[in-house]
This record gives structure tokens, sequence and C-alpha cells, in this order.
């Protein structure tokens, strides 16, 4: 038997199969780099979230604890905006010591792992019922914010918008995302 000669289409034959598998492995590559990145920044955003509702509770404690103190009113200056005196007692300062610890900022973890992110929800959640249990006693109701507020303009109604900008400092040329390895150049 004569020695066969290949055929000069047997390689484009396997063409389809390589340019599949190359564009699978260069898929899945990207796709792995740009979920890393994507849930870091949803844990990031979460993360602001919880932080800033407990941040919300600590500052509502405070305007509390404001109300409650026994200043003389002389001393304090004379505004349309002051809040009335609370009276609550025992209970209610025993109520805001309880929220105090529980908002504390100094004592909040912010390390991700199970356990600190498990025991800052449980603080949180604690801390919105301990807020509940204080409005009854103050006799006020829960706290709304909004985005936005309407501002009056020269042609009508339009929205003033509030936005948080973060400002980002690198030490050289270039930053990498934490453990991504991910390269940004200076803008």
């Amino acid at each position: 038997m004569a020695n066969p000669q290949p055929d000069d289409f047997d390689s484009l034959f396997n063409l389809e199969e390589e340019y599949y598998t190359e564009g699978y492995n260069l898929g899945v590559a990207d796709g792995s780099r740009a979920g890393r990145i994507e849930g870091r920044l949803f844990g990031l955003e979460k993360g602001f979230e919880k932080f800033a509702a407990m941040g919300s509770l600590a500052g509502r404690n405070a305007v509390w604890e404001a109300r409650i103190s026994d200043q003389d009113s002389a001393t304090t200056e004379q505004s349309e905006f002051k809040l009335p005196k609370l009276s609550g007692g025992a209970r209610l300062q025993k109520h805001l010591q309880t929220l105090f610890a529980l908002t504390e900022a100094e004592s909040l973890s912010t390390e991700n792992n199970e356990d600190s992110v498990s025991d800052f929800d449980d603080r949180l959640k604690r801390a919105e019922g301990k807020v509940k249990v204080i409005e009854k006693l103050v006799s006020e109701g829960p706290l709304t914010l909004e985005a936005s507020q309407p501002v009056a303009s020269g042609s009508g109604v339009a929205q003033e918008r509030r936005q948080i900008k973060i400002k980002r400092t690198d030490a050289g040329g270039e930053s990498s995302m934490e453990d991504f390895n991910i390269r940004h150049a200076r803008s």
C-alpha cells in the first residue's frame, strides 16, 4: 500500500473547532476578570449602604442624647431650628446608651470575613429595633430621607441632586485594584 499524501484541506476541517476553543478560553478568562471586578464593586456598594445606615442611626442617637441633656438654656444659642427637650427618664437613657454601644464606629469591624459581616448585620438589626423602641418612647415617627429635593428655579421646579465624589490619589503613575492586578492609567 502506498504512503497516503496528507490532504491540504485536513487543517480546514478542524478550523471551526480551533476557533471555538480559542474563543471559549478567551471568554472564560475575560468573564472571570470582569466577574471579580463586578463582585468587588457590588461588595463596596453594599458595604457603603450598610455603614451609611449605621451612621444614620448613630446620628439620630446623638440628636436624642443632645435633646435630653441638662444644659442651661441661657448658655445655648437661640435658633429657629431648636428641637424640643425630651423627657423619657431612666428608661430612655438606658435605650440610648444601648443604641450608642451598638452604633459606635470605633467598635464596628470593617473586615471582610464571615464572622465580622455577621456581627455587623446583627448589630445593625438590633440598632434598628432599638430605634423603633426609642421612637415610640419619644413619640416620633420613623425618619425618611430622600435623595433629591425640589428646588425653585427661574423657570419652574428643578431637582437638586446630591453627589458623592471620591477622590483617588495614587503614589505612582499607575495603580492596581487590590488583589486583581488590574492596571489603570492615570487620567
